[in-house]
């Protein structure tokens, strides 16, 4: 099977030219942010007075990168999506937190002496890519060791390289070879008549579910969210750690996995705190405690408290997937725009109330001893057992609310080369 933009092994319609105006404005907006962090003191008028500009570059983010990938669904996600990430970064780093030039990770002394302007700028700058705040006061909880075994040992330059590199082509091919199977379904179907949209989508006049259907479902969405969507996460962000470690400009210890491990998905608030992605968390958990406590008024601790933050940190997720499913459904109209905005919600209001249910379940099987932190919970497989069938039917009976609409409407999801490609006897012909 030849690849979906004609039996070349590069994808040249990958992108379009829109990507040379993206790049600069993305950058120009986080030089203007460190350039704030260094030079305004927290609290400044001059960043509030800031905030219409960046506003409006963020808007140029978005569409620039809506134009660069017209026909991509994972480009059109990642890169005009950006512009929501940037605009919370940079609140979260000026306004939310406040760094300023007497942080201690941008004033630390160089040889003894005081850093020096462009010093304190290169370290305002990693303030905006460091997502996690790995290595600084901000540092998110729960980040993933390198080896689990030895939580504080940090990889040599050479080993991590070497491993990112052989993990790097791993996930490209693992990415490419899952899509490529796709194509591959989805041509065998066409042959009897069946459309992908008749594969995960059934008619009301098709009569009773069957077996073999609910067996669909429930391998999809296990796929999806125990390997696809983890793949297509680490390839960016292990491509990205390649980079910024193998130029010279950041070291081993700054890119700690960005995953978990999937034996702490448990509980709906392991998997969303220990075992998923934090990229965003602290970007997430910083806007959510602003209104909290902030706007809201309420008090530091508290039961009423802890849920608004957690339901606050969901509904932001939520707006940051709403915005996705408006791009992807923009050729199906408003009405189909507005449905998949509704569903995001749905599934992310699910996802904050199913943990206050776990909570309140958890606190009634537990000891006396255990609630009064007398003494520590051990490990009771049973409530493991019941955990993973709790957390993973969840996922499986929400998921398909969001997955499966954009499943049947999803542009090309295709990557910029096939290296599997090679192996197809219709594309060797080809040559």
């Amino acid at each position: 099977m030849a690849p979906p933009g004609g039996t070349t092994l590069i994808n040249w319609n990958f992108c379009t030219f829109s990507v040379f105006l993206f790049v600069p404005t993305y950058f120009l907006t986080l030089l203007l942010t460190s350039t704030l962090i260094i030079s305004t003191p927290k609290g400044s008028l001059t960043r509030y007075a800031s905030l219409p500009i960046i506003g409006y570059l963020c808007l140029r983010i978005f569409n620039y990168g809506l134009a660069t990938f017209p026909k991509n669904t994972v480009g059109i996600i990642d890169w005009a999506g950006s512009a929501y990430n940037c605009f919370l970064i940079t609140s979260t780093l000026l306004y939310l937190e406040g760094i300023d030039a007497s942080d201690p990770v941008i004033s630390k002394p160089v040889n003894s002496r005081p850093p020096g302007y462009f010093i304190r700028l290169w370290r305002g700058l990693t303030y905006c890519v460091n997502a996690r705040g790995i290595n600084t006061p901000y540092q998110i909880k729960n980040v993933p060791a390198f080896d689990s075994k030895r939580p504080g040992w940090v990889p040599s330059r050479r080993r991590f390289l070497v491993t990112n590199l052989a993990w790097l082509v791993f996930l490209f091919l693992a990415q490419d070879l899952f899509y490529c199977q796709e194509l591959a379904v989805e041509d065998e179907l066409k042959l009897v008549g069946i459309s992908r949209e008749n594969l995960i989508w059934r008619h009301p006049e098709d009569g009773p579910i069957t077996g073999e259907e609910i067996g669909s479902r429930v391998l999809v969405s296990m796929l999806m969210w125990s390997m696809l969507i983890p793949i297509a996460v680490n390839l960016q962000y292990t491509f990205l750690s390649v980079l910024a470690v193998g130029l010279g400009i950041s070291e081993p210890k700054n890119w700690p996995p960005p995953f978990g491990s999937p034996t702490d998905s448990y509980t709906l608030r392991l998997f969303w705190g220990k075992f998923w992605h934090q990229t965003l968390r602290w970007h997430f958990s910083k806007p959510a405690q602003f209104i909290t406590h902030a706007i809201l008024r309420l008090p530091k601790t508290g039961l009423i408290q802890r849920y608004v933050n957690v339901y606050g940190v969901f509904l932001i997720s939520g707006l940051w997937h709403a915005g996705q499913s408006w791009m992807i459904y923009q050729r199906q109209g408003p009405e189909a725009q507005r449905s998949g905005w509704n569903r995001e919600f749905f599934f992310f209001t699910v996802m904050a109330t199913g943990i206050m249910i776990e909570d309140g379940v958890q606190w009634l099987f537990q000891s006396k001893k255990v609630r009064s932190k007398e003494e520590k919970e051990g490990l009771i497989i049973w409530k493991r057992v019941a955990g993973y069938i709790w957390v993973w039917g969840l996922l499986i009976l929400v998921a398909p609310v969001i997955d499966y609409p954009k499943f049947r409407i999803r542009l090309e999801t295709w990557l910029p080369a096939h290296p599997l490609i090679v192996f197809d006897p219709e594309w060797a012909s080809s040559k």
